[in-house]
């Protein structure tokens, strides 16, 4: 199974918050499995369970289930690399922290940050995507106190959140969190997260600079183009869209599209953790939730779009996809009550 990834600058924050606490980086890191000095290059990626599993030993060793918001005082903006950047440039710290949801996959596409309005400001809400392992709670607060830290730094203000957000239950010891975050804590809710009040996110940042900033996305935008080009799911699903009307696309098909042969087609879309049989399903059923929402499309001619042989075929396929006929689920996309 491909795992989502994290950059070695992030592990790099990790590495100096423990030599700042006198803990020795680089057995912790062996003990995880992880090269330190791999980690040393900023745009290295580790996988999910790598740091699930370095965050479980320093929490052992270290015998101090908050450890990862021990110096919590330290911002470490080369915690998120070209991406604090992007943030501090921006006009205020809403703008910095859209940008950050925008291109956190620099940093990681282990994590997913959503931001949500509400009365008293924003919330910044986390999410992650974990491998085989469970997340330990210390790797959720290590990133949530280190973005409250690099927004404290570029904003050059001690900002203190309106509410922040734990999915796991209170620990015996708030004292940490206190201290750390500065804010009301709410443990046991339905995620992770922080809310910002809606003066700090208006106020104008020290560093805002409509020139750079323009700059800085840029950089960002061409950076996150380059690591999403070597990829080849993406070309290999966009081969399967223009070959469907020609009938049910092959391997083979895709392969000599790509210059390479059906053996690496087939590995190198393992290795980014899906297969082309699979790609082929759904991308199909995606793009027939996409042609039943457009009611002028006859049934036929949607499954005609997809490749299908026959429009039973189609059917049996809605079937397995939805539970429901392609014409129970146009009704459904289109707000109408579907037929027994």
């Amino acid at each position: 199974m491909t795992q989502a990834t994290t950059a070695g600058a992030w592990l790099n924050s990790i590495s100096a918050m423990l030599t700042t606490l006198g803990l020795d980086a680089q057995a912790l890191f062996v003990e995880a499995g992880i090269d330190l000095e791999a980690a040393r290059d900023p745009h290295h990626r580790f996988e999910s369970d790598q740091l699930s599993r370095l965050w479980n030993v320093i929490t052992e060793r270290s015998g101090n289930p908050a450890i990862a918001l021990a110096g919590s005082d330290c911002p470490r903006p080369g915690s998120l690399d070209l991406l604090t950047y992007t943030m501090m440039t921006a006009p205020d710290m809403l703008g910095a922290l859209q940008r950050f949801v925008r291109y956190i996959r620099i940093i990681s596409d282990a994590t997913c940050f959503t931001m949500e309005a509400e009365p008293r400001g924003h919330w910044l809400r986390l999410r992650m995507e974990g491998g085989l392992l469970p997340i330990p709670r210390q790797r959720y607060e290590f990133i949530l106190i280190t973005i409250l830290n690099i927004c404290r730094w570029i904003s050059g203000k001690p900002l203190s959140p309106v509410q922040v957000n734990f999915l796991h239950e209170a620990p015996a010891d708030l004292a940490p969190y206190t201290q750390a975050f500065n804010g009301a804590l709410q443990f046991g809710a339905a995620d992770h997260g922080i809310l910002f009040c809606a003066a700090d996110l208006e106020a104008p940042l020290p560093a805002s600079n409509a020139r750079m900033a323009e700059l800085h996305e840029r950089f960002a935008g061409e950076f996150l183009q380059q690591m999403d080009s070597s990829k080849i799911t993406p070309k290999v699903r966009d081969i399967i869209v223009r070959s469907l009307p020609d009938g049910d696309p092959q391997r083979s098909i895709a392969a000599e599209a790509l210059c390479i042969s059906e053996r690496t087609l087939q590995r190198r879309l393992q290795e980014e953790g899906t297969s082309f049989q699979q790609l082929l399903d759904d991308t199909r059923q995606e793009l027939a939730r996409q042609y039943l929402a457009q009611e002028q499309i006859a049934l036929g001619q949607v499954a005609f779009m997809l490749g299908f042989a026959d429009q039973s075929t189609f059917s049996r396929a809605c079937q397995r996809w939805f539970t429901l006929t392609p014409r129970q689920v146009r009704k459904q996309l289109t707000g109408e009550h579907a037929d027994a």
